[in-house]
């Protein structure tokens, strides 16, 4: 190892609860200096895990193994999901509705529609911001004194979160550029970190300008493919570090699991089939209420397939290259 590289300092920067503007990776200098990575699951699994695991329903224990099998437990279940599960998509409206004109903490434990979409379709255009009737003055000032344009980064000088922490508290998580708050976290700086509006009503167009945000990731990784050789090896070459390390995506597993998932079915639509079964009328409503979230993550499936063929082709394309040289 030379004293050069000695010297690098890996920083990693974590944007959760705030959205991005979808053309930062063309106006933010700091993208390219930056290694992307994204992950995603599908919305309906991903919004009615959020209901068990910090909504109302994290009081209701799932015990998988019971759930096709007592029928006193699915009736108790049906009839629970049935009454808390619209109500909490009702309950938080008011409170996500007024997030308007609030930057850095649009997103949290709570309902909110269209979830990932949001995160990618931000924009701080003037074009843009006018499509979304933003005319509040002071909303349009944060914007531009905050936007990339109104900057000069002539060294990109992203601040660490928490990750590479040797010791992480229970508390941490929520701590430094995690944490929602009103005012701008001076010690929160990476690529996309600065104020974006992804409020309102979600359009088509939305959804092509988020999709055109995820291409431009260098990694974009499913919840429902994590354990898949492929992508652990995928996300290992893109970073630099060894497929076998300790910290390798397929030895790290998905964690904060409500339910254990035991086979591929589970994994993949675990929650979809539960309300199929205990509550079809619920299930309809949260798919129609995130149509373009779906649309959206189909877009994924595929841009995750084509950056993983690339790299597959990448991979032969280098060995044949290397066998050349030996």
């Amino acid at each position: 190892e030379t004293e050069e590289r000695k010297n690098d300092i890996i920083y990693y920067v974590e944007q959760e609860f705030s959205t991005m503007d979808y053309e930062c990776p063309n106006i933010d200098p700091r993208w390219n200096n930056s290694i992307s990575v994204i992950t995603l699951r599908h919305p309906i699994e991903r919004h009615l895990s959020e209901f068990f695991y910090s909504g109302p329903g994290r009081r209701f224990d799932i015990r998988r193994d019971q759930l096709y099998v007592n029928q006193t437990y699915t009736k108790e279940l049906s009839e629970y999901l049935e009454k808390n599960v619209p109500k909490w998509m009702r309950s938080l409206q008011g409170r996500v509705k007024g997030m308007h004109g609030k930057f850095n903490m649009y997103f949290g434990r709570y309902y909110v529609d269209n979830f990932q979409l949001r995160a990618l379709a931000g924009c701080s255009s003037r074009e843009c911001l006018k499509e979304r009737n933003i005319t509040d003055e002071d909303v349009l000032d944060e914007i531009r004194r905050r936007h990339p344009s109104e900057k000069s980064y002539v060294t990109p000088v992203p601040k660490c979160t928490f990750y590479f922490k040797e010791k992480i508290s229970n508390t941490d998580a929520l701590q430094m550029c995690a944490l929602p708050r009103e005012t701008e976290c001076s010690e929160c700086d990476g690529p996309c970190f600065y104020p974006s509006v992804a409020w309102g009503e979600m359009t088509d167009n939305d959804v092509e300008r988020a999709t055109s945000a995820l291409e431009a990731y260098d990694v974009v990784l499913l919840t429902e493919t994590f354990d898949e050789e492929a992508q652990s090896a995928l996300l290992s070459d893109v970073m630099g570090v060894p497929r076998d390390a300790d910290f390798a995506l397929n030895k790290k597993g998905v964690k904060n699991s409500v339910v254990q998932k035991t086979n591929n079915r589970e994994k993949t639509h675990f929650y979809r089939d539960l309300f199929e079964i205990l509550a079809p009328e619920v299930l309809s409503r949260v798919e129609d209420e995130n149509k373009l979230e779906i649309m959206f993550f189909d877009r994924a499936v595929e841009i995750n397939n084509i950056k993983t063929c690339q790299w597959e082709r990448d991979v032969k394309h280098s060995s044949r290259e290397s066998h050349k040289l030996a």
